[in-house]
């Protein structure tokens, strides 16, 4: 897939930040947000979760030196579909702009090195900041899945063509 090399120049991640290879145990030493530790709390081996889809496609951390920013990943659904996942931590606020930016470049390396047509992903639908961080990233909002989380809330789902 991607090198971790190739995403640090693609990302214009530079030192003290930096992409490595997500692993398990990044979830439990990741700092989450307020949000998104109850959200994974609600969701029974999150962790084998991810782990799942890490195996199916490609997954990342960024860290600034020993915190962790943000963990994101992504895999095919099949040729030309794609679909995303994002955990920031508490601690993105201090890199919110350089991660948005390194963030808007992985999308568009992704889409043209992989031939991806769509990527997509779902938000939970309390969580304001992740769907207008989705729109600041040129995302579509196209429907909502009604009763979809662990907590049996709706999750919009958002896509950009490529």
């Amino acid at each position: 897939m991607f090198s971790i090399a190739e995403l640090n120049y693609v990302m214009r991640i530079q030192r003290p930040n930096l992409v490595v290879n997500w692993y398990a145990h990044h979830l439990d030493a990741c700092a989450l947000n307020d949000f998104d530790e109850i959200n994974i709390s609600l969701f029974p081996d999150y962790k084998g979760y991810l782990q799942t889809y890490a195996d199916a496609g490609m997954a990342f951390t960024v860290v600034n030196r020993s915190d962790i920013m943000v963990m994101f990943g992504c895999w095919q659904l099949w040729p030309g579909v794609w679909e995303a996942w994002m955990i920031p931590s508490r601690h993105i606020g201090r890199q919110t702009v350089a991660l948005h930016r390194g963030t808007l470049a992985f999308f568009e390396y992704l889409g043209s090195e992989m031939g991806v047509k769509r990527l997509q992903f779902t938000v939970h639908s309390s969580n304001a900041t992740a769907c207008v961080w989705a729109k600041r990233c040129y995302f579509k909002r196209e429907g909502t899945m009604r009763g979809f989380g662990p907590d049996g809330a709706d999750y919009p789902m958002y896509a950009r063509m490529f």
